[in-house]
């Protein structure tokens, strides 16, 4: 794969109820190959990107490495913990590489616990 990533990636976003108004968000990312590398998993919408104010954003970084690599599709991914607003009923989830949007989920928080 070269440099500049231009793959899609499936993106999953779960949503599951912790405690009190918090949820464990658990953003997965199916990736193409050995060169990517996880980042953090950030609540907040990637640079470059508008959102509306209805919604709660998480960011999973990746990165790219070039070079030889071995073509192994898995998955990878990240928890973190968001607290619910019923201002925020949704929550999208966006995979970065490389600084690029390569993929989004978006779910509504679950009803009831």
């Amino acid at each position: 794969m070269a440099d500049n990533v231009e793959a899609k990636l499936h993106v999953s976003l779960a949503l599951n109820w912790d405690h009190g108004n918090v949820y464990d968000a658990k953003v997965s990312v199916t990736i193409l190959d050995t060169n990517y590398v996880q980042g953090d998993l950030n609540e907040g919408l990637p640079l470059g990107v508008v959102g509306v104010p209805e919604t709660e954003y998480l960011t999973f970084n990746l990165t790219h490495k070039g070079g030889i690599c071995g073509h192994i599709v898995q998955t990878v991914s990240k928890t973190t913990q968001i607290p619910f607003s019923a201002a925020k009923p949704n929550v999208t989830a966006f995979a970065v590489v490389n600084g690029e949007v390569v993929g989004q989920d978006t779910k509504p928080f679950p009803k009831g616990k």
